[in-house]
């Protein structure tokens, strides 16, 4: 029984050097260092529900991808999804100048008339 107890406290003390069992607190890692692309990866929290994640991997990933147009407008579906109505509104414009005139841009003013019915960005005629 000795023997037995022996051994796994080897075992433990392999694994903690080896930081299997390390005790530091979780940390964000971003899609991209994991070889994930990270618009898949918020498509799939979207999918699940976990709308504070997506928001999270998104706006990592335009932090340090701010030209990330499919970021941009993923992050705009999330943020309609969580009822951020500044946050959409202020994207909505940044987006703008961009998409003007495009079919994305009716669907930002028809999903902004939703959230936002008195904001004048997303005025439009069809």
């Amino acid at each position: 029984m000795l023997g037995l107890v022996k051994k796994l406290a080897d075992k433990m003390q392999t694994s903690q050097e080896m930081g299997l069992l390390s005790h530091t607190p979780w940390r964000y890692v971003p899609p991209r260092e994991r070889l994930i692309d990270p618009i898949g990866e918020a498509e799939v929290f979207l999918a699940y529900g976990k709308r504070r994640e997506a928001l999270q991997v998104l706006s990592h990933t335009l932090r340090h991808e701010p030209d990330n147009l499919a970021a941009k407008m993923l992050l705009l579906q999330t943020l309609a999804y969580l009822r951020d109505i500044p946050a959409y509104c202020k994207l909505a414009r940044e987006l703008a100048p961009q998409l003007a005139g495009q079919g994305s841009w009716h669907t930002i003013c028809a999903e902004g008339q939703a959230l936002a019915p008195y904001e004048p960005l997303f005025m439009y005629r069809a």
